[in-house]
């Protein structure tokens, strides 16, 4: 009974982050996130750092300010699932950008959420 009491312990301690969207309802496992004012200011600087990327193209040495903020306001766990949302969706911008320049691109080039917790 221990051994499941622990299992059971050690799943609710691993934080779930939330998607990007602010509207979803969100399942928060991480008591200092608890509170909306908090995941707020997580995404909200998130978003300052990921526009200071984009007016930089992606130079991340122009943002270093943005990017410590972000790292301050939300959880490490969060912080890597975002980066990893943003990296796919700038992949998938660019796959149809070439798509609609009348490229063909096989859909194995394009990522899912299974090839993409294979490069943690």
């Amino acid at each position: 009974m221990a051994a499941e009491e622990t299992a059971s312990q050690s799943s609710k301690d691993e934080s779930s982050p939330p998607e990007l969207s602010e509207t979803s309802p969100v399942k928060v496992s991480r008591p200092e996130m608890a509170k909306s004012s908090k995941r707020k200011n997580c995404w909200e600087k998130r978003d300052l750092y990921f526009d200071c990327l984009e007016k930089h193209e992606n130079e991340q040495s122009a943002c270093s300010v943005e990017k410590e903020a972000y790292g301050i306001a939300c959880p490490g766990s969060w912080v890597k699932h975002f980066n990893k949302l943003r990296i796919q969706a700038r992949y998938r911008a660019s796959i149809q950008q070439l798509r609609d320049k009348g490229a063909t691109v096989p859909e194995s080039a394009v990522f899912d959420e299974a090839s993409m917790s294979q490069h943690d």
